[in-house]
């Protein structure tokens, strides 16, 4: 599953738990931000590097 797939399937899930008066989205930044999961960072890192041009072009469109 792509990494853009996985987030916003996960976010959907996040709002539809949501919606009991437990802040849950909170809860999960909070665990984010404060264990630092490997998860996280690879699942960012894939995101990111998904959509960058090579480096090639990138300096093509740079000189342009």
């Amino acid at each position: 599953m792509k990494a853009k797939l996985k987030l916003i399937a996960g976010f959907v899930l996040l709002e539809t738990i949501d919606i009991i008066p437990l802040p849950i989205t909170t809860l999960v930044a909070v665990y984010i931000v404060w264990k630092k999961p490997l998860w996280f960072k690879n699942l960012v890192l894939e995101l990111y590097q998904a959509d960058e041009p090579k480096a090639k072009e990138r300096d093509d469109k740079s000189l342009n």
